[in-house]
């Protein structure tokens, strides 16, 4: 039987993500907040790759289990009874129904050891039907891609560079070529602008949807441009903290790969930059050896600056930089846009700008208190 394919199936009828779930295309009532993913979700149930959970459903928020996860894949490259096939090859599926009784996902756990999967997790049911992380979500999607399929999935030089949360990705020792290959190729993609990968995260349904599109469907594919290597920070007499940590200056570049510069106004790194402050996240303490997060304290004295690390509508800073904004905000409040001249319910942002009511950005609101119309703090 000849199971390679220059590109995965794209007729088949649908995958058994439970054994009472019907074949065929679906119409599902669950995808609002998905608009994401529900292209890739109803393409992919009509062509029999993934189907929902009953009642017109299909469950995008949940967890892909690995069986699921790894029946996708292969339905992507083989058919619906590719599966089958494969058991039949393996030869032992009686001995895993033996184990795992009348369990739907057997066939695809005895078609799994011929991409070897079943040396990573088992033959026993309750592995298989554990949720996916999503370091095992690229382990077993590329092992099965570079088996059953013929295009040469290379790494990109640099691609690491992409990823936000690399020192952890590369502590996953057995995952890490698969996730730098899906990454270089367009197939996965990190969770958060950072390119943050979360290896330990599960996996969800909707996510699995998108990836299979990408396999079956190349022009689906991420584009990938390789971020430049981040420059570490470079010592001189304004950013070395009491205990010789090197902290970011201006001109080195930020998370968001620009070159970090000082707002002119409360002379806070990073701030009006599109940086939304939090440079200093994800250095590592010279005593403890964590990365600094939210509600930490600082393990070093820089640029006059200390204490804990504090979060409001996305923007991290340490708090006594957050009071240099608190104090330039309320300065441009008071003076341009006094709350006694508002009407109550009047929102401004970080920067004390007017913004709609319902803002995303709002942090002040004109309320009133007493017999006074005053500027008061959302966060």
């Amino acid at each position: 039987m000849k199971m390679k394919q220059t590109i995965p199936v794209l007729a088949m009828t649908a995958i058994m993500a439970q054994s009472t779930v019907a074949f065929g295309a679906e119409t599902f009532t669950d995808l609002t907040g998905y608009n994401w993913a529900k292209p890739a979700i109803e393409n992919m149930a009509a062509q029999g790759i993934l189907s929902g959970v009953g009642n017109q459903k299909y469950a995008p928020a949940a967890n892909v289990t690995v069986t699921e996860f790894a029946s996708m894949a292969m339905r992507a490259y083989g058919g619906k009874d590719v599966a089958i096939t494969l058991s039949k090859e393996q030869g032992n599926l009686e001995e895993i129904e033996a184990v795992n009784g009348n369990y739907w996902g057997n066939t695809t756990i005895c078609a799994a050891q011929k991409f070897g999967l079943t040396d990573r997790f088992g033959l026993d049911k309750g592995r298989w039907s554990e949720p996916a992380t999503r370091a095992e979500m690229a382990t077993i999607v590329m092992t099965i891609a570079e088996q059953m399929g013929e295009e040469a999935f290379e790494i990109k030089d640099g691609i690491e560079n992409n990823i936000g949360d690399y020192s952890e990705v590369s502590s996953y020792a057995n995952d890490m070529r698969y996730i730098l290959q899906a990454y270089s190729n367009g197939i996965l993609c990190g969770t958060d602008d950072a390119g943050s990968y979360a290896p330990s995260a599960y996996a969800k349904r909707a996510e699995a949807a998108a990836i299979m599109q990408r396999l079956v469907d190349p022009s689906k594919r991420l584009e990938v441009e390789i971020k430049p290597a981040p420059v570490l920070p470079t010592p001189d007499e304004d950013n070395v903290g009491i205990s010789g940590r090197v902290y970011p200056k201006e001109g080195d570049i930020g998370p968001n790969g620009k070159p970090i510069t000082r707002d002119p106004v409360t002379g806070v790194l990073g701030f009006g930059n599109g940086q939304k402050g939090g440079i200093y996240l994800g250095l590592k303490s010279p005593m403890s050896g964590v990365a600094i997060k939210v509600g930490t304290i600082a393990p070093d004295d820089y640029d006059n600056m200390g204490g804990k690390y504090l979060e409001a509508n996305g923007y991290i800073f340490w708090e006594n930089e957050w009071a240099l904004i608190e104090r330039a905000a309320n300065d441009k409040l008071n003076k341009e846009h006094p709350a006694s001249n508002l009407a109550a319910g009047t929102k401004a942002d970080i920067y004390g700008n007017i913004v709609p009511n319902g803002s995303s950005e709002a942090f002040y609101e004109v309320q009133q208190i007493l017999n006074a119309k005053l500027w008061q703090p959302l966060y």
